[in-house]
């Protein structure tokens, strides 16, 4: 049994990698609660649910206390008998602005206050403990999708035998 925590910056493809590992036979959840994260480890742990492999997205869109608790909850979920890894894409801000200017969408922090390039300043700040905890950092600013694809399959067979990635 493994769990896959994908986490990253809004627009880096985290949504992409979901897919892929739902490709791939995975049981995804995208925009787990981090709260609720100890409750689905206990309950793939104790075999409660037929699945084999999950994959779960924490981002900025959570609560922000409950993502202050991410890294004390990974340190908790390391101790127990679920295999917990974490994945973490990022770009560079100037490809996440073009994305989000192509993309018309809007980015989960901004508001009438807060522009699109102070929005992902602060989602840097924010998600800065979790990229810490990853065993696999993936820059995804000058990527193509088949190489996101390919990385992606490649790290879910290489799991077992590495510690830790960092993808440029």
């Amino acid at each position: 049994m493994k769990l896959t925590i994908i986490s990253g910056r809004s627009g880096s493809g985290k949504s992409t990698v979901l897919r892929i590992l739902e490709d791939l036979g995975y049981y995804c959840i995208d925009n787990l609660p981090a709260s609720l994260l100890p409750s689905l480890a206990d309950r793939l742990a104790a075999k409660t649910l037929d699945i084999a492999n999950a994959a779960v997205s924490i981002d900025a869109r959570n609560v922000p206390s409950d993502l202050r608790q991410v890294p004390e909850i990974i340190k908790q979920l390391g101790s127990g008998p679920l295999s917990t890894d974490i994945v973490f894409l990022d770009a560079n801000s100037q490809t996440l602005l073009r994305r989000f200017s192509e993309s018309r969408r809007k980015h989960p922090l901004s508001d009438k206050e807060i522009g699109l390039r102070e929005a992902i300043g602060r989602e840097s700040e924010l998600l800065e403990p979790l990229s810490l905890l990853a065993n696999m950092t993936i820059d995804t600013s000058k990527m193509p999708l088949h190489q996101l694809r390919d990385i992606t399959v490649s790290y879910t067979h290489l799991r077992a035998h590495e510690t830790s990635l960092h993808l440029v």
